[in-house]
């Protein structure tokens, strides 16, 4: 088996890893106010990612589009080439469009072999969540190891969300143009949880360093309990000294910082921290 894994850009890992475990993302756009469309892939590893954020942070109006049906047909097509194998790993959740333009694609390419993956992570989550299942598919001899595994990740992954959108867990991406930035400060913070496979929120207020001390305290718990040996971590420069102050408390041996995605930004905009760990 010659396995490459597939993944649409809201899956935040590290970009040194697209090379090393074979990993290919497919990118999202946004149309401004004015109906241009700015495409965030440029090529097969090269994003203008943070370009297009901040085009949205200043145009209010610009909406964003998930990859369709023809990317990813293309995408497995040209992979075909140089593969036998397709890992294609997405969230029926929060990117349902993605995760059905996935399996329609799956079905108009025949000359590989394509299983599609569904996981509830999000953000920092997807982010470990795709470099473990990375490890486990470069070793992996059979489709069904693959399969099971993942779900076992799924339900062994925890992460914490703050932001000031509510809606984050019950609404996602098919809500996604009310865009989470024009939240107003006024907006008490929320706690997201994900926990065995599932998300919840986990407390509501005002005041995001009380927030954090919970945070802390549920990480710490975890701590004690058993040996966490990854954590990935996204924050905005508000929160710095925060993370700071969390990771400290811990021996991890593998701390990542996560990418920047534009579902994200969506999603819960510019004033956010998340914290994964498995």
């Amino acid at each position: 088996m010659k396995p490459a894994i597939v993944i649409d850009t809201s899956r935040e890992i590290p970009r040194e890893f697209y090379d090393v475990y074979n990993i290919f993302p497919i990118g999202y756009f946004i149309v401004d106010s004015k109906g241009i469309k700015h495409k965030e892939q440029l090529h097969i590893h090269e994003f203008q990612t943070r370009e297009l954020i901040s085009k949205a942070s200043k145009d209010k109006k610009a909406n964003i589009y998930s990859p369709s049906i023809k990317d990813f047909v293309e995408l497995y097509t040209y992979l075909a080439e140089d593969f036998d194998t397709l890992i294609s790993v997405h969230s029926s959740f929060f990117t349902p469009v993605v995760f059905e333009n996935a399996l329609v694609a799956k079905k108009m390419v025949s000359d590989i072999s394509i299983d599609i993956i569904d996981t509830p992570t999000f953000g920092s989550s997807s982010g470990l969540f795709i470099e473990e299942l990375a490890k486990i598919v470069s070793g992996a001899r059979t489709i069904n190891t693959i399969r099971k595994e993942a779900i076992t990740l799924n339900k062994y992954i925890n992460s914490y969300v703050l932001s000031r959108n509510l809606n984050l867990i019950s609404d996602g991406e098919k809500k996604i143009q009310s865009q989470a930035s024009l939240k107003s400060s006024l907006d008490p913070y929320v706690i997201h949880l994900y926990f065995h496979g599932h998300w919840e929120i986990n407390r509501i207020n005002r005041n995001f360093k009380t927030l954090f001390k919970d945070i802390k305290t549920g990480i710490e718990l975890i701590y004690q309990a058993k040996e966490i040996k990854s954590i990935y971590y996204a924050t905005n420069p508000k929160f710095e000294k925060e993370i700071e102050n969390i990771l400290e408390s811990f021996t991890i041996p593998n701390v990542r910082k996560a990418t920047d995605s534009l579902p994200k930004y969506y999603l819960i905009g510019n004033n956010y921290f998340e914290i994964a760990f498995i």
